[in-house]
């Protein structure tokens, strides 16, 4: 299912599709699931870094499609079909105090081990190059903006942030943990978000030196390559199933 280009480039799940394309790839005793997906902030506005009091205002942020493998690594290379997914891409305001919706996980019954994921820039077999969703903001997986205060001095940032595969046919996310025993559609999961904690490694006495007001972080900057380590890295996303609530 993960590499049926033709279906997430779409970014629409028709489930009779779908119980097609995992048919060959599960056993006989699992079951076709669907369940809510949603994504959920913690400590979203406020983080510290070298001293420096880091505030967010402005988070939109893509993220999708999801891959989910039974495999312990989501990698295409040893997880040639996922045992679920989220096709769709989704821009979500992280710092929203409820869970925003992320569409359907479709797929079947089992154990879950790893996830492999976009930030909304995804690069199919079937492209020549790593290409945003519609949706995106600007064109970016992100938009960032908020300000920085240690002691006296206060800077403002704007940040557009681009999570690219490296790779034709990879994920920007190629493997990540994501533990589960999903039994039934009775089920949701919670994408949660940590905003704040990506701009740990961002240099703010730097940009605090350079008297800009406010600092533009752009792609290929090393800014914007800190911003990336904290989001692959520092403070990653987490994905936690839970029992759904009943109706």
């Amino acid at each position: 299912m993960k590499h049926h280009v033709v279906l997430v480039r779409s970014f629409v799940v028709v489930a009779g599709v779908l119980a097609v394309a995992l048919a060959g790839c599960v056993e006989a005793s699992q079951e076709a699931v669907a369940y809510d997906a949603v994504a959920v902030s913690r400590d979203a506005a406020k983080d510290t870094s070298s001293g420096w009091i880091v505030t967010l205002s402005r988070a939109d942020v893509a993220l999708g499609p999801f891959y989910f493998c039974a495999a312990a690594s989501g990698s295409s290379t040893l997880c040639a079909s996922s045992i679920a997914e989220v096709a769709g891409v989704t821009v979500v305001n992280a710092l929203a105090p409820a869970p925003s919706p992320l569409g359907r996980v479709h797929g079947f019954s089992g154990n879950v081990q790893s996830v492999s994921y976009d930030f909304g820039i995804s690069w199919f077999d079937t492209q020549t190059a790593a290409t945003p969703a519609p949706s995106l903001p600007g064109g970016h997986s992100m938009r960032l903006e908020g300000e920085a205060r240690k002691g006296a001095m206060l800077v403002s940032f704007t940040a557009d942030v681009d999570v690219v595969p490296q790779y034709q046919g990879q994920n920007a996310l190629s493997t990540a943990s994501a533990i589960a025993s999903v039994e039934s559609s009775a089920t949701r999961l919670e994408v949660v978000l940590h905003p704040a904690g990506w701009l740990r490694q961002v240099d703010f006495d730097a940009i605090a030196a350079t008297g800009k007001v406010p600092f533009a972080i752009r792609p290929g900057s090393a800014e914007h390559g800190a911003i990336l380590v904290g989001i692959k890295n520092l403070s990653p996303l987490e994905f936690r199933w839970t029992a759904a609530a009943a109706p």
